[in-house]
């Protein structure tokens, strides 16, 4: 990672893999209808939409300004805003995925933690509690990986690359957690950004994958339950990021299966109380890594 001004989540070390990243004052020329397109929704009260001229990806949002992705170089560069440190959180995000995508690795929709050097997949839709059971996790002692979207690197054994170091919490959530090793540097109506600091940080370098955990709400008590490969392909397949043209779905559904007939998955019900996190993550790191 190059990046030509200040960042707040890099990772430590060099996962070996170089991507430019640099401010331009002018915003990219677009013509065209967007390939895919995001509206405002609640906790995210901002409109996005990807374009792709030939080549490159155009990247929009309403209140972070324009991404210009070079997936081949890699590079990426972005338009000046006033909040830095949100641009920077959702340059994390789909600019960089994509940049993923172009070399050949798996973009989900889901968050993930390191435990023991063996990574866990927490995947679920928006408002599933990915967050909130990460932080869970990093309270327990443990580093999160990803809080949101995550990328796999499906082959020659299946791994996780490290996100950026971050949580992005809930305003009324985040005073009842008392998160440790996390330090606030903004906050808007939305989240509380944190960087993640000392050992919580770590590396970039890839971890190998044990488990994939699917979550699931429930009114009982805690509970994980081995799912079979094809429920894991369904429902992967929802949580990635899949581009409209045949040879990126193509590789996308290659890349879900391997991961659903290599890595053990398990569907988790629990209360999604802050009060049920500790059980959670002791029932998950009891159960998955037992079977990794």
């Amino acid at each position: 990672m190059e990046p030509s001004f200040p960042c707040h989540f890099l990772r430590d070390g060099d996962a070996g893999d170089r991507l430019v990243v640099r401010e331009s004052d002018r915003p990219p020329v677009v013509e065209g209808e967007p390939l895919l397109e995001w509206s405002p929704r609640p906790l995210r009260d901002f409109a996005a939409k990807l374009f792709a001229p030939e080549g490159r990806f155009v990247f929009w949002t309403s209140r972070d300004g324009w991404y210009e992705i070079d997936p081949q170089e890699p590079s990426i560069s972005v338009t000046p805003a006033p909040d830095g440190v949100r641009r920077e959180a959702r340059l994390w995000g789909v600019p960089s995925l994509l940049c993923y995508v172009t070399r050949g690795d798996l973009p989900l929709h889901a968050a993930a933690v390191d435990v023991g050097g063996k990574a866990l997949l927490l995947a679920g839709p928006g408002r599933s509690g990915k967050t909130t059971t990460a932080a869970g996790f990093l309270n327990a002692g443990y580093r999160v990986l990803a809080e949101d979207l995550t990328a796999c690197r499906p082959d020659p054994s299946p791994s996780l690359l490290p996100g950026p170091s971050m949580l992005r919490v809930r305003p009324d959530v985040y005073p009842r957690l008392d998160l440790k090793n996390a330090t606030p540097v903004a906050q808007d109506d939305e989240r509380v950004h944190l960087v993640l600091d000392g050992p919580a940080r770590g590396d970039g370098a890839p971890v190998p994958l044990a488990g994939i955990v699917f979550l699931r709400s429930g009114d009982g008590p805690t509970t994980l339950h081995p799912r079979p490969p094809q429920d894991t392909i369904r429902d992967l397949w929802a949580l990635s990021l899949n581009l409209p043209s045949e040879h990126d779905r193509a590789r996308c559904f290659r890349g879900v299966a391997t991961l659903a007939s290599s890595v053990p998955a398990w569907d988790l019900h629990r209360r999604l109380s802050l009060d049920a996190l500790d059980e959670v993550v002791q029932t998950v790191i009891s159960t998955c890594l037992a079977a990794a």
